[in-house]
C-alpha cells in the first residue's frame, strides 16, 4: 500500500518540478531584459515554490487518505468473501506460516480422529506444491488427497513472497481450496466397477480325458469340471456360457476382478483335484480392455493364445495395457502343441511310478541322455 502511495506522490511532485522549471526560466528571461526585476522575480519564485510544496503536501495527504479508504474497503470485502466462502480454504506460506483459515476450513477438519493431524497433511502438500512450482511454470496447481474417509481435490493459486528460505530460494504464498470429491470418486468407482470383463476358459487336456476314460467315467469327470467352472463363475455374480465342448465364455463386473486376482484364479487348482490320476488343467484369459464386448472378447482371445503358447495350465489378465500371469511355471514361449506334450509326459510319469520294473533303452549307440537316465536307476 505504501508503494502505491509513493508512486502517486512521485508523479505529482515530478509534474510540479516541471512547472517550477518553466516558471524559473521565464523569470530569468524577464530579468535579462531589466535587472530591476531580479529581486521581485526571486521573491515571486520563492513564493511559488512554497505554495507548490504546500499544495502538493495537501494533495498527497488527500490521495493517501482516499487510497487507504479504498484499500480498507477492499480488504473488508475480500475477508468477508473468504469468511463466507462455502469451500474450505486456507492461505498459507510455503514456510508453513498460516495467514488465514476460513471458518468452513476449521469446521471441516475440526472433528478428525485423534491420530489424524491436518498439519501433517498440509506440510506434505506444501512440499509437493513448492516443488511443482519450481519445476513447472503453472498459474494453478491441482492435487488430490485423501483425509480420513474423504477424498479432496485441491486447487492451488500462488504468488511470490518476499521471504527466502535458508538456501535463499523463493517462498510462495498459497491459497488452497479443498473441494470434497468423495461422491464423485464413489460414482466413478461404481461406474468403473460395473464395466464388464470378458474371460475365456479352455480345458487343456479335453482330448486326452475323453480318449483315456470309459464313457460313464468320462461323463462324470466332464460334468464335475463344468460344475466347478460354473460355481466359480457364479461366486462373482458372473455369467458363463459353454461355447464349445472344451471352451467357456465368462462375463462379470470389473469390481470382482481384484478379488479374482487376490485368489490367484483358484479355479486352476480346483479342477486339478477332480481326478488325481489325470490332473485336469485349464487355460484362462480375462480382459477389460476395449469399448465394446466384442473388443474385450478379441482381447481375451489374444490372451488365450499367449497362455496356450506358454504351455497352458495358467491364467492371464489383461488390464491397463499390461499382462499379468497366474499359475504355471513355464516362462519361455512354447508352441500350442506343447500342451499335449506336457499331458503325455505327466501320464508317462504316472505309469513309471506304478510299475515295479522299468527298463530304459537308449539308441543303438548309447548317447549322453541314455547314460544319464541309466545312472539314475543304479
Amino acid at each position: 500500500m505504501n508503494e502505491d502511495n509513493n508512486k502517486v506522490a512521485n508523479k505529482l511532485v515530478s509534474k510540479s518540478k516541471l512547472y517550477l522549471i518553466l516558471i524559473g526560466l521565464l523569470l530569468i528571461r524577464i530579468c535579462m531584459f531589466d535587472t530591476k526585476f531580479i529581486l521581485p522575480s526571486i521573491l515571486i519564485f520563492v513564493a511559488i515554490v512554497l505554495y507548490t510544496v504546500w499544495v502538493n503536501s495537501k494533495k498527497k495527504s488527500e490521495i493517501e487518505s482516499h487510497i487507504e479508504e479504498v484499500a480498507i474497503g477492499m480488504n473488508f470485502a475480500v475477508r468477508n468473501y473468504l469468511n463466507k466462502s462455502p469451500i474450505p480454504l486456507i492461505v498459507i506460506e510455503t514456510d508453513g506460516n498460516i495467514i488465514f483459515k476460513s471458518p468452513r476450513f476449521v469446521k471441516e477438519f475440526s472433528n478428525l480422529a485423534e491420530d489424524i493431524d491436518i498439519n501433517t497433511y498440509l506440510e506434505s502438500l506444501i512440499k509437493e506444491i513448492k516443488l511443482e512450482i519450481e519445476n513447472k511454470d503453472k498459474k494453478e496447481i491441482t492435487k488430490q488427497i485423501t483425509i480420513e474417509n474423504k477424498v479432496y481435490k485441491i486447487f492451488c493459486e500462488y504468488a511470490s513472497s518476499r521471504k527466502r528460505d535458508k538456501r535463499k530460494r523463493k517462498e510462495y504464498l498459497l491459497t488452497l481450496y479443498f473441494i470434497d470429491d468423495t461422491k464423485y470418486n464413489e460414482l466413478f468407482d461404481k461406474y468403473t466397477g460395473e464395466k464388464n470383463c470378458i474371460g475365456i476358459a479352455m480345458i487343456d487336456n479335453y482330448e486326452e480325458i475323453t480318449q483315456s476314460l470309459l464313457p460313464e467315467d468320462r461323463l462324470q469327470i466332464i460334468a464335475s469340471v463344468e460344475k466347478a467352472i460354473y460355481d466359480w463363475a457364479s461366486s462373482t455374480g458372473g455369467v458363463i456360457v459353454k461355447s464349445d465342448r472344451d471352451m467357456f465364455v465368462y462375463m462379470f463386473e470389473q469390481r470382482y476382478l481384484p478379488e479374482i486376482e487376490k485368489n490367484k484364479i483358484q479355479i486352476l487348482d480346483l479342477v486339478k483335484e477332480i481326478d488325481s490320476k489325470r490332473p485336469i488343467t485349464l487355460s484362462i484369459a480375462i480382459s477389460n480392455e476395449g469399448d465394446t464386448y466384442y473388443e474385450r472378447y478379441k482381447s481375451a482371445l489374444a490372451g488365450l493364445d499367449i497362455v496356450l503358447g506358454r504351455g497352458g495350465d495358467q491364467a492371464i489378465v489383461r488390464k491397463d495395457g499390461k499382462y499379468k500371469f497366474y499359475g504355471g511355471t513355464t516362462l519361455e514361449l512354447e508352441k500350442r502343441t506343447k500342451v499335449k506334450a506336457r499331458i503325455v509326459a505327466h501320464s508317462l510319469e504316472e505309469l513309471i511310478k506304478d510299475s515295479r520294473n522299468v527298463v530304459v533303452m537308449g539308441h543303438k549307440n548309447g548317447d549322453i541322455d541314455s547314460l544319464r537316465i541309466k545312472s539314475w536307476t543304479i
